[in-house]
């Protein structure tokens, strides 16, 4: 039964008026400086150019008010990575057009609500959002999935003088440009005029342009096809939720859990599955002589993991029932989450069971060897006994089941399969069908920021009682013109039924959550301690072996796999650290933590030598350093230092070569 209550998010007409925005900025010394910030509403454009930060922020407010919010009560302003570029300069020069709103999450500033109080706008609002969170690609590709013709264009970035005007830049202040194509760009500005300010807010207008239009395709296909505004979410897996929650919950399914059933279950949510096993392909050793042979590897993917395992499992629904003692002695069929004692076999090569333990080398998520103590969700408990784990039951929360989850995956899978990759519904629907399972997870947690005006001394003295009040929930706090800016932790106002220990119609549910990466681990296990082939690594959704699997595991149905690369030449030093040469000649590398940037200098020979035992290699790379509060973004190249990573498995070495790898016993590694 589809759910169409009263919390119902259909909408009966299309919003279609918005703004988008772009700010661009310098580096002359290791701070980005804006100098330059274009708006675009679909028919008109407003600028600001300068260097001076407050001319430059307070003339962009102001023709934002006088253009664009001159007939709306509301204005609802895009900008690409708002949350991590754009609102960190902008929010405190709001500061003096009203109430601001900011809204963080996880320390990260989400969206800013402005309720105005300037004269002639008093009580309306304008909300600024990033669109980043609501379709998660680079502009660039984002115009390209939507048919959007995005000119190609080129800056100097590097340039830092904003008033600059004369001949073409030189070579060496262009990024992303090659040297033949700068001389065309030569010829072709031979004998003409090139002014920074004059190119810069033509590259800045193309920008807001395109995202304009790309916003309005997707909101409009949106509607379309589900009757709901995309403007009304924050992000894609508040879309997602919304969609979900009008059109396809079954009714009185899914309850929000806190307290301690949901401090408890939450221990049983460790994620996906990722481990190196085997760190390389080489048949000879590393230091012989004669000549050097690998072995082919295999790389596969499995086709929509998370939304296969909603759409073929069954889900917890409906009020959890709290019991003492082993439930399956009553019940041998009862589904849950059960807290046990756990003990696995001592011949397992790739244990499947894993857990957060405390190591020295701080959290880890392992799965190792051992007897331990912990929660799971009675699906992987029930996978794991056909492997020879042992549990003793000993209380826990028994749900019922049911399917949540088939109609939705089904319907965005459905349009994945009706409109051809090159489709802007074909990645929107991708998008919705991955994006869902997230928000059931989410962390019931908020952050707040408080704005106190400070006018004279009387307004200072009750700004120090406030913090004194506060106490250790305050994260930071800045005094900026004549306002303090104060981010702080602030309590889910909510209100909690002991009895209960519930919320019916929320959107979060850390069981669901939980019972989707419980089943994501039952279905991978299936590739794990295989006779079939030997496992080098493995992902969340992904396996390197070194056979070819069946035909029929092969395909475009959800479930199935796809054959991503046939490997030549493989090392994988740690979990998300390896590179690969495939058939046709061509690297891949992926190197988590770093800069694509940083990636591109890296090449697989490196990683090879890393195999020699206590090697490193050390390069920089470029961090950028937020500060919300003041409105600031600093750039500083920091060292990375990278080597084999042996947090998760014990290292096998070779006569001095990194070889192989062995489970850890958990007795081994665990820093009581």
């Amino acid at each position: 039964m589809l759910n169409h209550s009263e919390d119902s998010g259909a909408d009966n007409s299309l919003l279609m008026y918005f703004i988008t925005m772009d700010i661009e900025t310098i580096n002359p010394s290791g701070k980005l400086i804006p100098y330059l910030i274009c708006a675009y509403d679909g028919l008109d454009y407003i600028t600001s150019f300068g260097k001076d930060q407050k001319e430059l922020f307070n003339n962009f407010i102001n023709n934002l008010l006088s253009t664009y919010l001159s007939k709306e009560r509301k204005l609802l302003v895009y900008a690409h990575n708002f949350s991590g570029f754009d609102g960190i300069f902008l929010m405190k020069h709001l500061i003096n057009y009203g109430k601001v709103e900011p809204l963080l999450f996880n320390g990260r500033l989400i969206s800013i609500k402005v309720k105005l109080n300037v004269k002639g706008y008093n009580n309306k609002i304008i909300v600024f959002k990033d669109s980043y969170l609501l379709l998660p690609l680079a502009l660039r590709l984002l115009c390209k999935a939507f048919n959007i013709t995005m000119p190609k264009g080129y800056f100097p970035f590097k340039l830092t003088n904003i008033f600059y005007s004369g001949v073409l830049p030189k070579f060496e202040y262009w990024t992303g440009i090659s040297l033949d194509t700068y001389k065309s760009l030569v010829t072709e500005h031979k004998g003409k005029f090139w002014c920074f300010k004059l190119e810069a807010v033509k590259y800045c207008k193309l920008d807001c342009k395109c995202l304009h239009e790309v916003i309005t395709k997707f909101n409009a296909l949106i509607f379309g096809e589900f009757k709901i505004n995309a403007h009304r979410a924050l992000t894609l897996p508040s879309l997602a939720m919304k969609i979900y929650k009008t059109h396809f919950m079954p009714e009185n399914s899914i309850y929000q859990l806190l307290g301690p059933i949901e401090q408890a279950i939450r221990q049983s949510y460790t994620g996906g599955a990722v481990d190196v096993y085997i760190p390389h392909n080489r048949i000879t050793h590393f230091l012989s002589n004669v000549r050097t042979e690998f072995k082919n590897l295999f790389y596969y993917d499995v086709n929509s993991l998370y939304p296969t395992v909603m759409s073929k499992f069954l889900m917890p629904v409906g009020k959890p029932t709290y019991f003492e003692g082993d439930i399956r002695k009553i019940d041998p069929n009862a589904y849950g989450f059960f807290y046990c004692k756990m003990t696995s076999p001592d011949y397992l090569e790739h244990p499947i069971l894993q857990r957060r333990i405390k190591t020295v080398n701080g959290l880890r998520t392992v799965a190792g060897l051992g007897t331990w103590s912990g929660w799971i969700c009675s699906i992987e408990m029930d996978n794991a006994i056909k492997f020879g784990y042992q549990f003793e039951i000993l209380h826990g929360y028994q749900f019922e089941q049911g399917d949540l989850f088939s109609d939705y995956i089904n319907k965005m899978y459905s349009l994945r399969m009706e409109y051809e990759k090159g489709h802007p519904l074909n990645l929107i629907a991708k998008l919705l069908m991955n994006s869902l399972y997230g928000k059931f997870g989410m962390k019931m947690e908020v952050t707040r920021v408080d704005i106190y005006k400070i006018l004279d001394e009387e307004d200072i003295i009750t700004f120090r009682e406030i913090i004194k009040s506060y106490g250790e929930s305050i994260h930071d706090w800045v005094l900026l013109d004549n306002s303090y800016i104060v981010i702080r932790d602030s309590s889910v106002e909510l209100e909690y039924n002991k009895d209960e220990d519930m919320y019916h119609g929320q959107d979060v549910n850390i069981a669901i959550a939980s019972a989707v990466t419980a089943s994501a681990r039952v279905f991978m296990s299936s590739f794990k301690n295989n006779q079939l082939f030997k496992l080098f690594y493995t992902d969340t959704d992904s396996i390197v072996i070194d056979r070819p699997l069946p035909d029929e595991m092969i395909g475009n149905s959800l479930g199935q796999l796809k054959l991503e690369h046939t490997i030549k030449k493989a090392v994988f030093l740690a979990p998300k650290v390896y590179g690969l040469v495939t058939e046709d000649g061509a690297e891949v590398i992926k190197i988590k933590g770093i800069t694509p940037e940083a990636v591109s200098s890296v090449h697989i020979n490196e990683l090879e030598h890393l195999l020699i035992q206590d090697s490193t290699k050390e390069f920089v790379q470029e961090k950028w350093y937020k500060n919300i509060v003041e409105g600031k973004i600093s750039v500083a190249d920091v060292a990375y230092t990278l080597k084999v990573t042996s947090n998760k498995r014990h290292p096998i070495y070779n006569e001095g070569i990194f070889d192989n790898t062995s489970p850890f016993n958990y007795n081994e590694i665990e820093n009581h």
